[in-house]
């Protein structure tokens, strides 16, 4: 009798086993399976992103607001020449390897030039024209340790706008004009300085990348009409910028580490006062 109540202890143990004890398994568990969810996820993931760190492309959408740009001419009688009003550009770029940036731009502009001239006040308003640029963006240094990085930008633009009317004097009415022109060339160089921040926000961690440097630019502005009723030219004559040297202040902010789009506000001064609103997704 005790014998048979001693194996059914036996048995019972080993059969409710997992009440009593720690399952140890074999040591093949260590390394089977091999794959993970998570970790080929983000595997797949971070290779991805390694590639397209490599070779992307990016597509943008920006409206410029300018306030006041001031040119110069060669002729003693124009003066206070000044530009003003909004230009809105689709900008396409392809990033290699986060080193060098080429892109075209492609948009539209609502400009207004302002001058004095034959002691006059020479008020002239475009219609929207083609607006076409490219440039190139590379970064030459990075400063180890504290994640400062040094970009260089250069571009051309190329405005070509129809004509729409010209005032004289104040006047409120359009002067009788012929043979008009408006076209603009612009190009620059810029100098950047950029720092990322990261804010940890859990999953949704965002960051911004703050970059502010200096700009030299010039442009060749050529804004004139022929009054018909009195003969008189009146023209920018080539005009170019007052001052080359400008300062540019902006910030990229990304929402999330994971997102695929930026926003970024952008503020120039010194040589023009003008403010940039864009965004900018990578395919």
């Amino acid at each position: 009798m005790r014998k048979n109540i001693l194996i059914t202890i036996i048995l019972s143990l080993f059969f409710t086993g997992t009440s009593f004890a720690l399952t140890v398994g074999g040591p093949a568990d260590m390394t089977v399976p091999e794959a993970s969810f998570s970790s080929k996820a983000r595997a797949v993931r971070d290779t991805l992103d390694s590639y397209e760190a490599a070779v992307n492309v990016k597509a943008g959408f920006d409206v410029e607001f300018i306030s006041k740009k001031e040119l110069e001419a060669a002729p003693a009688d124009d003066t206070n020449i000044k530009i003003e009003g909004q230009n809105v550009n689709v900008k396409f770029s392809m990033n290699y390897s986060d080193v060098l940036e080429p892109y075209v731009k492609i948009g539209t502009s609502n400009l207004r030039v302002k001058w004095e001239q034959h002691d006059q006040n020479i008020v002239v308003e475009a219609q929207p024209g083609l607006v076409l640029g490219g440039g190139l963006k590379a970064k030459l240094w990075e400063f180890a340790g504290t994640g400062i990085k040094l970009t260089v930008d250069g571009q051309y633009k190329d405005t070509q706008l129809d004509f729409d009317k010209a005032k004289i004097g104040g006047s409120t009415s359009t002067a009788s004009a012929t043979s008009e022109t408006f076209n603009i060339k612009e190009w620059q160089v810029s100098l950047l300085a950029s720092k990322k921040f990261i804010f940890p926000m859990g999953i949704q961690d965002c960051y911004t990348v703050p970059y502010m440097g200096i700009t030299y630019s010039d442009s060749d502005v050529k804004v004139e009409f022929t009054q018909s009723t009195t003969g008189l030219l009146y023209s920018t004559y080539n005009a170019s910028n007052k001052n080359p040297i400008g300062l540019v202040l902006g910030c990229d902010i990304i929402p999330s580490l994971l997102d695929w789009y930026l926003i970024s506000v952008e503020l120039r001064l010194i040589n023009e006062t003008a403010f940039t609103i864009s965004g900018t997704m990578k395919f």
